[in-house]
This record gives structure tokens, sequence and C-alpha cells, in this order.
């Protein structure tokens, strides 16, 4: 890649992996075959350091959050596939640490930005002209210290979750029909009495919307909670030991699978996962090399020809 690969994304076609690279800010677009084999890159610039990067439910459009910078960019993809430099930038974000696209009323999208130093998750519209905006219901906040990072979105109930890195807190907020997002209950991701350091790193869920995983750095931990079917309150269900310094981890499109990376141990952990309770047994651990902090999972099944 020529850099620190740190942030990745999968278009929705899968066509497409997104790599940002640094220092030399940039966005590697690399076509994905049917094989799944990699070929050869397109490069095209960003303004800042990426922390975390998606798409819009097209792939046409792509942002970028950089916590070091403090904004979040948008950029448009063109017919050929490349991407082109950036259009927009949003500045005074603070610790902008993650985007999270999210389907708006009437068709139209917006977009979730979890800004850490802010305890804020600021929220925008996207406009006809590939622009955003503030949302005209304004943001959301977490409690003073919070830290909020990652976000997550249920399959199917209208739920959204973000984890907060500083106190390891997991919120759930409901999305309604006039486009308000109300929380509705936070909890500790650590086990009851913990007393060493927090430092929250990332959520998924299953694709059924079942079971909900989280992953903490220092303790080196995974946390599953369960959904209830009924009014979707967060259970939790158990703590599960895995690589050091579990940066990110993924969940396989069957359900079947977490693997995790370990960015202090070089390596990644393939946990299965138990379908009726969640839990999680380690089958395999395989060296990747030094600083493993991103995962993504393509399902070559699903993939158009």
């Amino acid at each position: 890649t020529g850099g620190e690969v740190q942030p990745l994304a999968i278009s929705p076609d899968r066509r497409w992996l997104h790599a940002g690279v640094r220092p030399d800010f940039r966005v590697q677009s690399y076509p994905i075959a049917a094989d799944g084999r990699l070929g050869s890159p397109t490069s095209a610039p960003l303004l800042g350091s990426a922390s975390h990067t998606c798409t819009d439910g097209s792939g046409r459009l792509f942002f970028a959050a950089s916590y070091a910078f403090n904004h979040v960019s948008v950029s448009r993809r063109d017919e050929e596939g490349r991407m082109q430099p950036p259009h927009q930038c949003l500045d005074n974000l603070m610790a902008a640490h993650s985007v999270t696209p999210l389907a708006g009323n009437e068709g139209g999208q917006e977009l979730l930005v979890a800004c850490l130093k802010e305890d804020a998750i600021r929220r925008f519209t996207l406009g006809q002209d590939d622009r955003l905006s503030p949302h005209p219901l304004g943001d959301l906040h977490t409690a003073q210290g919070a830290g909020p990072r990652h976000l997550a979105l249920h399959p199917d109930n209208g739920d959204l979750y973000c984890l907060c890195e500083l106190d390891c807190t997991l919120y759930r907020y409901h999305r309604e029909a006039d486009g308000r997002i109300d929380e509705r209950e936070r909890l500790d991701m650590l086990p009851e009495g913990y007393q060493g350091e927090r430092w929250g790193a990332d959520l998924h869920l299953t694709p059924d919307g079942r079971f909900l995983y989280t992953s903490e750095r220092a303790s080196s931990l995974l946390t599953l909670f369960g959904i209830d079917g009924k009014d979707g309150a967060l259970i939790p269900l158990g703590h599960f030991p895995t690589e050091a310094c579990p940066r990110g981890f993924a969940i396989d499109h069957g359900g079947h699978w977490l693997i995790a990376t370990g960015q202090q141990s070089d390596q990644v952990a393939v946990h299965r996962i138990d379908p009726e309770s969640g839990r999680l047994t380690l089958a395999s651990r395989h060296e990747v090399g030094k600083g493993a902090m991103w995962v993504r999972i393509l399902n070559l099944a699903e993939r158009p020809a």
C-alpha cells in the first residue's frame, strides 16, 4: 500500500475495497475480482488521517472521519470507479472517530458522526447535491467523559447502538417514525467489579439481530449481549478472552464466526458462535503481521457476477 493502512470499507456492490492510508493521506480503492482477488488500486487524496470510513447506500459517495484533524470529508466515485478528491469537508467535529450512514425518511439519507471529545453523536442530512448539512432534529449526547467511538445498526428493529471508548458503556437508541432518536438504555461493557483501565474499541451484531458483541482493549475481552426480540432490551450474557488489544473484529454473513484482531499480538482469533446462546469458543489463531487493526469479511457467494 505504500503506507500504514487503517480503516477498511467494502462497497455495497462488493466490487471495491477502500483502504485509508497514512501518512500520505489518501484512499486506495482496490477492484475485487469474482474470486476475491484484489486488482491494482486507484488512489485519491484525503484531507487528513482517516480513523473510519464508509460509503452511502449506493457506494457512489465516500465519507472519511478524521480523529486527529477533527473533520469529516465527502468524496465522489466516478463512473469508472475512481475516487475523486473530497468536495466537502466539515470542520470542528472534535475527535470525529466514526461515520455511519443511516437511511433517512422518505428515501433520504443521513450520516451519524461519533465525536469522542464532544461526547456527542452529530447528525447530518445528505442533500441531492451530495453535501452534508446539520440535521434539523439536532444531535445526540452521551454522558460527560463517555467518549462515543463506534456505532452499529440493528438489521430490523430500528435500534442503534453506540460504544463509548473512555467509560466502556454501551448505549441503545431507538429511531422513531418522525426521525427522532431517543436513548433507551446504557450498560457497562465490562464484568461487574472490574477495576482496571477502560479502553473500548468496536461493536458488531450477528446478521439475525439476536446478539451484539463489543471489544475492550485493556482487558482483551469480548462481551456478549443478547437482544430481546420483543422490546429490544440488551441482556448481558458473558465475557470471553481474545487476542491482546482487540482493536477491531467482524462477524461473518452467516453469523457462525467472529474474527478478532490483536493489535498487540499480531494475530487474529477465529471464534465459533454458538447459534443458540451466542457464546464464543476459540477455534483457531493465525499470524497476520504487526499491529493488526481491521478485518472485513466479503461474502463471495452474494457478489454480483
